[in-house]
C-alpha cells in the first residue's frame, strides 16, 4: 500500500479537523480529493506529507511511519500546498529550480529543469524574476519545483487554482501523464472536470470522508427528472436501475414536461455536502 491512514485525528483550538479517517491509496493511483472550505481536505494533505503530526492514529507512506520517518519519506514525495511561498521571488524560474534540486541532490538538473519548464509552458519565462511571473505562472513552477527529484508521489492542494481554462487543461494532461508512467497523486481540487474516468473521488464533510469512490460512478450512476406538478418544477434524483419505477410516480401524479438526463458530476458533489 503506498499510502494508508488509520484512525488519524487532528485538531487545532480544541476544534476537530479531522475525525477518525482512514484512507488507504495503491501504487498508481489518481486520488482526488474534494469537500468544501473547512472540511479537513488540505490538512489531510499535510498531514500524509509529513508537515502536520496527527493527534492519533498512524499515517504510512511507502511503509515509512510519518511521524518518525518523515525525512526518509521527503524524498519520494512531491508536494504543492496551497498558497505555498516556498519559491524565490528574486531569482529566475531556472534558477529556483536549481536551489531545489541541489537541496535533494539531482545531478542532470538543468535536463530536468528544462523539459520541465518547456511541459508545463515555462519556456520562455525560465530567465525571468518570479516577481514577474502571473498566479499560474507561478503555481505551475511550483509543480515543476515539486517533481525536479521524479518523486513517486506527488501530493497537490488547488494546483488548479488561478490558472486559465487552458493551463488548466495542460496541468491535467501533463497529471494525467505522470500518472500513466506510475506516479501516484493525490489531487486537492474543486475542479473535476478532464480527470480520468478511473480517478477515484473521495469526498470530505466536516473533518470526516464521507464518499469514495470511483469518478466514473459518481457520474454516471445517477439520473436527474425534472417534470411540472400542478404548475411547479420538481426534481427527482434516481439511480440507473430505479428510472421506470419513478416515472411510474410521476405519472399517477399527473406530471407533464417530464424530462430525463444524467446527473453532472458536481450536482451529486453538491447533494452529498448538503445531505444531513
Amino acid at each position: 500500500m503506498t499510502i494508508e491512514l488509520k484512525e488519524v485525528w487532528k485538531g487545532f483550538n480544541d476544534t476537530h479537523v479531522l475525525k477518525d479517517v482512514n484512507l488507504k491509496i495503491r501504487e498508481g493511483e489518481f486520488v482526488v480529493i474534494a469537500g468544501e472550505n473547512g472540511s479537513g481536505k488540505s490538512t489531510l494533505l499535510k498531514i500524509i506529507s509529513g508537515l502536520l503530526i496527527p493527534d492519533k492514529g498512524e499515517v504510512r507512506v511507502f511503509d515509512y511511519e510519518m511521524v518518525r520517518e518523515w525525512k526518509k519519506a521527503s524524498k519520494i514525495l512531491g508536494v504543492v500546498l496551497a498558497n505555498e511561498r516556498s519559491i524565490y521571488w528574486k531569482l529566475t524560474g531556472m534558477e529556483n529550480l536549481e536551489v531545489f534540486a541541489g537541496l535533494y541532490g539531482v545531478k542532470n538538473w538543468r535536463e530536468k529543469a528544462e523539459y520541465l519548464l518547456k511541459r508545463l509552458g515555462l519556456e520562455d519565462a525560465k530567465d525571468k524574476l518570479v516577481e514577474e511571473y502571473s498566479t499560474g505562472m507561478r503555481k505551475k513552477l511550483l509543480l515543476a519545483k515539486a517533481l525536479i527529484h521524479d518523486p513517486k508521489v506527488l501530493l497537490l492542494d488547488e494546483v488548479l487554482n488561478g490558472l486559465d481554462p487552458r493551463a488548466v487543461t495542460e496541468v491535467i494532461s501533463f497529471l494525467r501523464e505522470l500518472n500513466s508512467r506510475g506516479v501516484t497523486i493525490v489531487l486537492v481540487s474543486h475542479i473535476l472536470h478532464g480527470l480520468p474516468e478511473n480517478a477515484r473521488l473521495v469526498v470530505m464533510r466536516e473533518g470526516r470522508i464521507i464518499a469514495d469512490d470511483r469518478l466514473s460512478r459518481f457520474s454516471f450512476d445517477t439520473l436527474k427528472i425534472t417534470a411540472t406538478i400542478n404548475g411547479k418544477e420538481v426534481e427527482v434524483i434516481a439511480r440507473e436501475g430505479e428510472l421506470d419505477e419513478k416515472l411510474r410516480e410521476l405519472i399517477k401524479r399527473n406530471a407533464q414536461n417530464i424530462r430525463v438526463e444524467r446527473d453532472d458530476l458536481y450536482s451529486v458533489l453538491r447533494r452529498l455536502l448538503n445531505e444531513p
